[in-house]
């Protein structure tokens, strides 16, 4: 007898269109699923959902929609599985864990003496229904409803670490500064109309931004200050594709990275496409790298932020940490003889064709980045031009 599947549906997910819901239905019945539809409301979140769901007695999942959807049903899950992570209210527990994280920095030996994480329960499957599909990307899970649902029924299990920053847990990363402008002026009507555009339109109007003063603590080192337009913690490295934004990030080290972006000129954001596109922005001098179990970083003046690509009523300074092996997730298998399955995406000819897809791609927002500095360029020297 087949497990009952929940799924937490968006109505209203920004690219999914009227026939989301009936896609998704005409797919599970095909393969004789026993399911029942929740739909999130204004007043009713997807990690409200969620919660209510497990204390039911679930233990499958789909979240359907955008990443806002996606992230609400991740939260939900993650807290309920690690309990420790917020209190009965839902207020974060992080003096807590700072007290924790102290007693451990002054007794290093504690640390082997904890017991490891107790292994999620609950699967997790991610029907994608947004415009960007962040979470759904990374993890190699098909954008169509076809392939999302084949992965849900017949995928196999992954279990990843999520980040904790105050009450928000993250599966992907935290953006302060820039990264978090990129997404707060990237409108909701400008994503319907135009998808991903939205995002290189706001990234056009952050050319040449002045840099802030960073202060960085990473577990138990001396905090230290760096120049910098933007940071990222980083769960997972990937934006897209093969694209990796944070190349020694991985969704199951135990570990987050930080990734902190010098300067964003027309010259730093054409080299960093073209070292990112061929797998070495490691060496960027306008980009360095770290990891830490735990951070904590300061600004000056305090910055916003943004939690998965949505942002959040959360300034700097900020603590996030790593919440080891928090989420069980459904993901397509490597290798299958199951015809009702997607082909994996680790297949070298796709690589190559992927590859050569995001370089093509690339051109055009590389040209209109071109362009816009060139327009602001002439905009700023006839300026100055009328005021001699």
């Amino acid at each position: 007898m087949n497990e009952k599947l929940i799924v937490i549906l968006n109505p209203k997910s920004g690219s999914s269109g009227d026939d989301f819901r009936a896609a998704i239905e005409k797919a599970l019945q095909e393969r004789g699923m026993e399911f029942e539809v929740r739909e999130t409301t204004l007043e009713i979140s997807g990690g409200q959902l969620a919660q209510e769901a497990i204390a039911e007695g679930a233990t499958h999942l789909l979240a359907c929609g955008g990443d806002g959807t996606v992230m609400s049903v991740v939260n939900g899950v993650g807290k309920t599985e690690n309990p420790n992570s917020t209190d009965k209210n839902g207020a974060d527990k992080s003096s807590n864990a700072d007290k924790a994280y102290n007693e451990q920095a002054e007794n290093p030996e504690s640390r082997t003496r904890n017991p490891e994480p107790a292994e999620p329960h609950v699967t997790l499957s991610i029907i994608p229904g947004g415009t960007a599909n962040l979470l759904a990307t990374a993890l190699k899970i098909p954008t169509d409803v076809e392939g999302a649902i084949a992965t849900a029924v017949a995928g196999e299990d992954r279990v990843i670490d999520l980040g904790r920053c105050g009450e928000h847990l993250f599966a992907l990363g935290v953006g302060i500064g820039l990264t978090e402008r990129l997404v707060s002026q990237a409108s909701t009507e400008q994503k319907e109309a135009i998808g991903r555009w939205a995002y290189a339109l706001a990234m056009l109007k952050e050319l040449g931004a002045q840099p802030h003063t960073f202060t960085l603590k990473r577990d138990d080192k001396k905090a230290h200050q760096k120049s910098g337009v933007a940071v990222v913690i980083a769960n997972a490295g990937e934006i897209g594709g093969k694209m990796k934004f944070a190349p020694d990030a991985l969704m199951d080290d135990g570990l987050i990275d930080v990734c902190i972006l010098h300067r964003f000129y027309v010259r730093d954001v054409l080299s960093l496409l073209w070292s990112t596109l061929r797998g070495q922005v490691r060496v960027d001098r306008a980009v360095s790298f770290y990891q830490a179990h735990r951070v904590e970083i300061g600004s000056n003046p305090p910055l916003d932020l943004q939690i998965d690509g949505e942002v959040v009523d959360l300034t700097t300074p900020l603590v996030a940490e790593v919440v080891p092996r928090a989420l069980r997730v459904r993901v397509p298998v490597t290798k299958s003889d199951d015809p009702d399955l997607p082909e994996p995406r680790e297949e070298p000819k796709e690589e190559v064709a992927q590859r050569r897809g995001l370089m093509a791609r690339a051109r055009p927002i590389a040209a209109i980045l071109l362009a816009g500095a060139l327009l602001i360029g002439w905009r700023r020297a006839r300026s100055k031009t009328r005021r001699r």
